[in-house]
């Protein structure tokens, strides 16, 4: 990366929590820590497409 390109200080961050089960599935419980919003699924492709939401949502910057 050039070092002379700053990227934005936007910044979006997410906690993520998973278990793994028994059978071999796995639950997902993701929080925006910005809003708070919340979601749980079933698939860690799920958990990804959720967060995409923030990152296309417009903000403000810091």
């Amino acid at each position: 990366m050039d070092k002379t390109k700053r990227l934005p200080k936007q910044r979006t961050t997410f906690l993520v929590r998973c278990w793994l089960l028994p059978d071999g599935s796995g639950r997902y419980q993701v929080r925006h820590v910005q809003s708070g919003q919340e979601a749980q699924t079933d698939s860690l492709e799920a958990a990804l497409r959720w967060m995409e939401r923030f990152r296309l949502a417009p903000s403000k910057p810091e």
